[in-house]
């Protein structure tokens, strides 16, 4: 095919092959910018709000190598609280009292350190299947429940 091709426009074989790879790359650009284009790729976008909140933060701040062992790396830190978006806000869980695990809702569970909705399904799944809950240990039967996370639900759970 492109030796046709090099004998009807009096091109050499590589100058067809260059010409050949231009116009296919000019075609892949199109496609992929019609593809950015559609709204279904709009809503994959992802947010980094978050992120970049972070970064503005640390932007300006000066690397004391003298608090390393502190575990405080920069000078005059304060704490630091993520700002969101309008679409995806960014909210800091405060626990409020104890949860009974037995009776609490997704919602109350939700509030929990560690737990968020498909976590709370779960445990709710888990409470229908085996009835009342007796135990802490019995937590790390579901799945996203270890250890860890365990001991940070400790002192916010019941079982009454």
């Amino acid at each position: 095919m492109i030796k046709k091709l090099s004998r009807l426009t009096s091109l050499t074989e590589t100058e067809v092959k260059i010409f050949l790879f231009v116009i296919s790359m000019i075609c892949l650009g199109g496609g992929v910018k019609y593809y950015k284009s559609l709204p279904a790729y709009e809503a994959k976008k992802f947010s980094y709000a978050k992120e970049d909140s972070l970064f503005a933060y640390f932007k300006n701040q000066e690397i004391d190598t003298a608090l390393i062992e502190s575990k405080t790396l920069f000078r005059n830190e304060k704490s630091f609280i993520a700002k969101g978006n309008e679409k995806n806000p960014y909210v800091k869980k405060t626990v409020t009292g104890k949860q009974n695990l037995n009776t609490a809702s997704v919602t109350q569970l939700t509030t929990l350190p560690g737990i968020g909705f498909k976590t709370a399904e779960q445990i709710i799944a888990y409470r229908k299947r085996v009835g009342i809950i007796k135990s802490l240990d019995e937590l790390l039967n579901i799945k996203g429940i270890g250890e860890k996370k365990l001991s940070k639900l400790q002192p916010f759970i019941t079982f009454e």
